[in-house]
């Protein structure tokens, strides 16, 4: 991606400059730096940021050799790369992305939120029915730990999920797809 320059704004000012625009921005600690993760939050604010992960099918899996595209990817901790060092996806999903945004980089809890819920929901049209908590919406929701951020609780659907899928004492599970219910919040 082009950078910003005085002569040149690239990519990214030209983004900027059009309030139409949203941009995506993958807060893993490995692909963008902690200071232009701020920065972009300064810049766009919180209604024009959508929280992604790039995640693989290597995330939440034990360290190794996968493929993603043909291509030969070895996974250690959260990063993923190519034989030559290049990064090759994330190994990291979107409630992790999430959690190092609040807790590694200084980003408010509400603006990450709403980046990873609210925002993706408007951008593809669901609005009216996911990303955030109200009557006539689907009633899919993480309950957190306040310490930590760590999932405490996965309502689906409006019922609450077995324990095993909540991570209180465990980092197997690391991600839940919570999108798919059809049971609406009621009064």
């Amino acid at each position: 991606m082009s950078g910003l320059n005085h002569r040149a704004p690239g990519v990214v000012g030209a983004a900027a400059d059009n309030p139409s625009v949203d941009v995506e921005l993958i807060c893993d600690g490995i692909h963008v730096h902690p200071t232009v993760v701020r920065q972009t939050f300064r810049m766009f604010g919180d209604d024009r940021i959508i929280l992604i992960s790039d995640s693989m099918e290597a995330t939440g899996m034990p360290d190794g050799d996968y493929m993603l595209g043909g291509q030969r990817v070895i996974k250690k901790g959260r990063r993923a790369t190519l034989a030559d060092g290049t990064i090759a996806g994330s190994a990291t999903d979107l409630m992790d992305c999430l959690r190092t945004a609040v807790l590694d980089m200084g980003i408010p809890l509400e603006s990450a939120v709403k980046c990873a819920t609210v925002n993706p929901a408007k951008s593809v049209g669901i609005f009216d029915r996911y990303g955030s908590i109200a009557v006539g919406k689907a009633a899919d929701l993480l309950l957190l730990r306040e310490e930590d951020l760590r999932l405490k609780q996965v309502i689906l659907r409006g019922e609450p999920l077995p324990a095993q899928f909540a991570l209180n004492n465990s980092d197997k599970v690391s991600s839940c797809s919570c999108n798919i219910a059809s049971r609406k919040v009621s009064q």
